[in-house]
């Protein structure tokens, strides 16, 4: 039997086909719920699935992945993969990811609260033991880090999921460079989460590591020491 790793060179397609092999059984009802050109499934026999796609921009009736028309408990899986550019302005790329029709104006935090969002409708439409997959990217905003992966995480843990997994996808090919200064490594890879809706034993267990995590990490800040500022830059300030 062929291994599957956590780190993919490829593209999504490749990916998610992978991960598919893993993690999906014949006759799942699963719901795409970022659907898009559908660029997951191009190296999967959807046959072997019931697959509900569903899209805000591409796919009829357009539906927002917060408030699907669903009931509870209906899905073995759900994918959700939402715009992940901040305040994407004329991205090169746009034409293939419509940032800007989805995402315009927003800052990094919006964009996290849209993916804590769609998980929290993910969990209401999820059966006991379903998958989460959720598509992420770390970004830089106004010069400062944003861990996307890791913020996702937390919120997922918070709303009740368990983590089963963490894949890396790495580009085959150097990244489109859109800013001639460079502050920071550009980022060539992104994230694929798989979380599931735990039964009562595998509940205890996360929120007992969770709260192990929180036990043996100092969060107070040294006295006169502030938190950084998260806002769109202001005149005069380091932007990258």
């Amino acid at each position: 039997m062929a291994l599957t790793f956590t780190s993919e060179v490829g593209d999504n397609s490749d990916l998610i086909a992978h991960v598919a092999e893993m993690y999906l059984k014949p006759k799942w009802k699963i719901a795409d719920v970022t659907y898009g050109k559908g660029v997951f499934w191009r190296n999967i026999d959807k046959s072997k699935y019931n697959l509900s796609a569903s899209d805000i921009l591409t796919v009829p009736p357009f539906l927002d992945f917060r408030k699907l028309p669903y009931k509870d408990g209906e899905f073995d899986c759900v994918v959700l993969d939402p715009p992940y550019v901040h305040n994407p302005g004329k991205l090169i790329v746009n034409a293939n990811y419509k940032n800007a029709e989805t995402t315009k104006g927003m800052y990094h935090n919006d964009i996290i609260q849209l993916y804590v969002e769609g998980m929290k409708e993910a969990f209401r439409i999820l059966r006991i033991g379903g998958l989460l997959w959720v598509k992420c990217k770390d970004e830089v905003e106004s010069s400062f880090q944003r861990w996307s992966h890791i913020e996702i995480y937390a919120h997922a843990i918070g709303l009740g999921f368990f983590a089963e997994d963490l894949f890396i996808l790495t580009q085959k090919v150097k990244p489109i460079v859109q800013h001639k200064k460079q502050c920071h490594a550009r980022k060539n890879h992104s994230y694929l989460w798989v979380f599931k809706k735990p039964d009562a034993r595998e509940l205890t267990a996360s929120l007992r590591v969770g709260r192990s995590m929180v036990r043996k990490s100092d969060c107070s800040l040294p006295q006169g020491t502030t938190t950084l500022r998260q806002t769109p830059s202001e005149p005069g300030e380091r932007r990258c």
